[in-house]
């Protein structure tokens, strides 16, 4: 009896280990920050969970804003997925942005930074309407939607307090960004 017990405790071990090598962890944010492109010079400037569970980190050395995505499991969370977005001198930034789609779970986070004082409102235009946060200067927003949109396909507005359009978000491929009016 006592060998059958040492055998399914080294089991047990060998398991747990290779779990935790393949980033399964018991907390969100453990899981993120075990992402395999998430590293110790990353800042975690951001937890977004609404129906899914983002993280947003932003590392100055490599000049990038990383979008790291967890999902949970049975007892345990792990991160799948990850986008970076790299820094920006334009007033009014997109730092991160990703959408996924498992069979049980869709979603897409937006999340942007102004740096133009009379930016007054965001508008996110979707199929189901719009949706329109604050936002103020130096302070990120975030939008989440439980569905998958790629963030190019993103259509949004940035306002003024008079509602006058001030920029667009979109592009080409490469100069996907927010554009003035």
């Amino acid at each position: 009896m006592r060998k059958f017990s040492v055998v399914i405790l080294i089991f047990m071990m060998i398991f747990g280990f290779y779990f935790y090598i393949e980033g399964y962890r018991f907390t969100p944010e453990a899981a993120a920050n075990a992402n395999g492109f998430v590293t110790n010079d990353d800042e975690l400037i951001g937890k977004y969970q609404d129906d899914s569970i983002f993280y947003l980190y932003k590392n100055d050395e490599k000049q990038e804003y990383r979008t790291v995505h967890v999902r949970k499991n049975q007892y345990t969370y792990h991160s799948y997925a990850s986008t970076f977005i790299a820094y920006s001198q334009d007033p009014l930034q997109t730092i991160g942005g990703m959408s996924v789609r498992y069979d049980d779970e869709k979603a897409t986070i937006f999340v942007l930074l102004s740096k133009d004082p009379a930016i007054d409102s965001i508008v996110v235009h979707t199929e189901f309407g719009d949706e329109k946060k604050k936002i103020m200067k130096d302070l990120p927003i975030y939008f989440q939607f439980p569905y998958a949109q790629q963030i190019d396909q993103i259509k949004a507005t940035a306002y003024d307090k008079n509602g006058n359009a001030l920029y667009t978000y979109g592009g080409e491929s490469e100069s996907i960004k927010w554009h003035e009016i």
